[in-house]
């Protein structure tokens, strides 16, 4: 098994931040959650995430659904980068962290800055103060009430 980095553990700490049971029951994942595999992708990285509980709670639905509105600040990278927590069948499962443009991200990549966005993708990507809990439990809203495929 791997550690997670700070930067792992700060960007996932961010998305599942907040009031709402479905991120406190992800939160409570994490805290028992080991990284499982590590690929550097040269535009970015997944970090997969296994939790090891035989009595792990799951949140619904079942299948995958993704939690994206963190972004970041890169030294040597021009426009920054965006991250995603991929949910799968109830479990974090993958870190994703992508980069804006066509850079190619640093071999150890320095993020001086990380913030919260209202719309999570170019070109309307607008960033926050402070979390907009109302996107995000909106967000939450339509996964629980959408049929997810397995």
């Amino acid at each position: 098994m791997l550690e997670i980095s700070s930067t792992e553990s700060r960007v996932t700490q961010m998305l599942l931040a907040g009031d709402h049971p479905t991120l406190e029951t992800l939160r409570r994942q994490f805290d028992q959650a080991r990284v499982s595999e590590r690929d550097m992708t040269g535009v970015g990285f997944f970090t997969s995430f296994e939790v090891h509980s035989d009595n792990v709670l799951r949140v619904e639905p079942s299948g995958r659904w993704v939690i994206g509105d963190v972004c970041a600040d890169v030294d040597e990278v021009k426009y920054g980068c965006g991250f995603k927590l991929f949910v799968d069948n109830g479990v974090i499962g993958t870190l994703e962290c992508h980069l804006w443009g066509d850079d190619r991200m640093p071999l150890n990549p320095q993020f001086t800055r990380l913030y919260y966005v209202h719309q999570p993708n170019p070109p309307g990507i607008a960033e926050t103060k402070e979390r907009d809990m109302e996107f995000v439990k909106a967000m939450l809203l339509d996964v629980s009430t959408r049929k997810v495929s397995k």
